[in-house]
């Protein structure tokens, strides 16, 4: 048997991208990927949680009756045929996780591009769980690689990607910026309560958001780029917590020894 191998350059008109457009990317748990346009109404909802967990659920469910099955083989041809199943179950997990996120950033790109969109930002989520509720969901998938694979397609279309501070992002009003706690109602619902707020319904009360889509306009106006995980504003809080804490820790040591009775105020 012969084998031709050709690399092809075919070439197409790049689309015309508008470098102040951007599009905001939010990965979160009701809604894998939820797209909105900096300007105008544009979004797009992608995936759904319901069916992606359902089939990573049943890849795990059968690995740890694998691994079962392994603790009760000592050795021999027994273990090494089930080792080879186990093999075989792991790289089908990787291969789906892998297409389900090729499919979800060419779905990206392509909102992108009929939105002339030039930049597209998301969330710098290296080294933070984001959220609580939504750590079970990033644990069982690769953001990571999605972001990468959306960052290598975007340049690939001429355009570029930023990664911006997620803090507060979620609970914060992408209509008039007021920061409260308890503006994100529900996992999926989100009310403004600054009674100045220009989003109002026909009533005159403040407009009920997508939560998702509330957070992907944030992210598409944000201005807060960062590049590593100490740029963001969360990690320099805890910085500043850890060194207090250290600090008092040293103060009450140095005149513990000397004045047995001494409190510091700042406890």
């Amino acid at each position: 048997k012969i084998f031709l191998l050709f690399i092809v350059d075919i070439p197409y008109d790049k689309q015309k991208l508008n470098p102040n457009i951007f599009v905001g990317v939010d990965l979160g748990i009701v809604t894998p990927a939820y797209l909105a346009i900096s300007e105008g109404f544009g979004r797009l909802a992608l995936g759904n949680k319901d069916e992606f967990l359902k089939i990573r659920m049943q890849m795990q469910r059968r690995r740890i009756q694998l691994q079962r099955g392994l603790k009760m083989t000592s050795g021999g041809k027994g273990r090494k045929k089930k080792m080879k199943g186990m093999d075989r179950l792991c790289d089908y997990e990787k291969n789906w996780v892998k297409t389900y996120n090729h499919t979800l950033s060419s779905q990206i790109i392509k909102f992108a591009k009929v939105n002339c969109a030039g930049v597209i930002k998301m969330e710098f989520l290296e080294g933070f769980g984001k959220e609580e509720k939504n750590k079970f969901i990033l644990r069982n998938w690769s953001y990571y690689q999605l972001q990468q694979l959306v960052k290598y397609k975007a340049e690939r279309e001429g355009m570029k990607v930023i990664f911006i501070d997620p803090y507060h992002t979620s609970q914060t009003c992408a209509c008039c910026g007021n920061y409260e706690e308890g503006q994100r109602e529900t996992q999926s619902l989100f009310i403004c309560k600054n009674p100045k707020c220009k989003n109002k319904d026909k009533d005159g009360t403040n407009y009920k958001m997508n939560a998702d889509y509330n957070a992907a306009l944030n992210i598409a106006r944000s201005t807060k780029i960062v590049t590593e995980k100490e740029e963001c504003e969360q990690f320099e809080k805890i910085a500043k917590a850890l060194h207090i804490i250290i600090a008092v820790m040293l103060i009450e040591k140095y005149f513990g020894e000397r004045c047995p009775n001494f409190e510091p105020d700042c406890k």
